[in-house]
C-alpha cells in the first residue's frame, strides 16, 4: 500500500512539474514614472517591478504599452492578460484579480499659471471644470465624491493644452487632475510650460489587475515574488530610484 501511495505521489508531482507555464501579457499606459517608453522599450518603476516579479515567479511576462481604455477593455476580455498600474477601486474589485500593491501614487490638481482659486479640500473643486482621462480611476473617484463638472479626453497631452484662466471659454478646463509625479512630463510632451501645482487630494495604491482567467497559482506566485522583493529591499530600491528623479 505504501509503495502504491508513493507511486501515486510521484505521478502527482510529475503532473505538477509538467503543467504548462501560464505566460502573461501585461498591458500598461504611458504614465511616467510608473510606465513609459524609452529607447523603444517599456520601462519605468512599475514595469521594472512587474518584470522582476515574473522572473522570480517563473512566469513569462510580456509588457505592452497601449492606450488606457484599450488596456482596460482587453484585460477584462482576454485570458492571461493583466493591466497595470491600476487603482483598486470598489467598482473594479470583482472585475479583476489583484496582485500588489506595486507602489503608491499621489493624485493632485494642477492649473494654468495665474489660477487664483482656493482649493483647500476636494469639495472646493466642485464649481470648476476638471479635466481627466476617460475611464481613469481619478475621474471615477471625482464623480463618486460629487465633483461632476468633468471634461474627459483620450490623450493625456490634451489636458494641459485645455487649461485656461477664462472660466467661460468653451471646451476649456480650470483644473487638471493627474498623478503628482506625472504632470511635469505630460506638460512637457504637450509643450505647455505655464502649469502649476495646486493641491494633492489623494494617495492611491497601484496594483497589477488581472483577468479572472489567470490561474490562482500564477497570481499567488507573483504576489509571493513581490512580497519577497519588499523584504529584501529590491522593491524600495526600484521605487526610490524613480520617485527621486520625478519629484515635481
Amino acid at each position: 500500500m505504501r509503495n502504491q501511495q508513493s507511486v501515486w505521489g510521484m505521478l502527482g508531482l510529475l503532473c505538477v512539474l509538467a503543467a504548462p507555464v501560464h505566460a502573461l501579457t501585461a498591458l500598461t499606459e504611458s504614465n511616467s514614472p510608473f510606465n513609459f517608453m524609452e529607447k523603444g522599450k517599456p520601462t519605468g518603476l512599475s514595469v521594472e517591478l512587474v518584470t522582476e516579479m515574473g522572473k522570480r515567479a517563473g512566469v513569462p511576462v510580456t509588457v505592452q504599452l497601449v492606450a488606457w481604455n484599450q488596456g482596460y477593455s482587453d484585460a477584462q476580455a482576454k485570458r492571461d492578460t493583466c493591466l497595470f498600474s491600476t487603482a483598486r477601486l470598489p467598482n473594479r474589485e470583482n472585475i479583476f484579480k489583484w496582485v500588489g500593491p506595486l507602489a503608491t501614487n499621489q493624485w493632485a490638481f494642477f492649473a494654468k499659471q495665474g489660477f487664483t482659486g482656493k482649493i483647500n479640500k476636494l469639495e472646493d473643486a466642485r464649481p470648476y471644470r476638471v479635466g481627466g482621462i476617460e475611464q481613469d480611476a481619478r475621474v471615477e473617484w471625482l464623480k463618486e465624491k460629487g465633483v461632476t463638472n468633468i471634461v474627459t479626453v483620450v490623450k493625456r497631452t490634451e489636458l494641459p493644452q485645455l487649461l485656461t484662466l477664462d472660466r467661460k471659454k468653451l471646451g476649456g478646463i480650470d483644473l487638471w487632475i493627474t498623478g503628482l509625479y506625472t504632470a511635469r512630463q505630460v506638460a512637457a510632451e504637450a509643450k505647455v510650460k505655464d502649469v502649476i501645482f495646486v493641491k494633492s487630494v489623494r494617495e492611491e495604491d497601484l496594483y497589477l489587475a488581472c483577468n479572472p482567467g489567470v490561474p490562482a497559482a500564477t497570481l499567488g506566485s507573483l504576489q509571493s515574488a513581490l512580497d519577497a522583493m519588499k523584504k529584501d529591499g529590491t522593491h524600495k530600491k526600484i521605487v526610490d530610484s524613480y520617485l527621486e528623479r520625478y519629484k515635481p
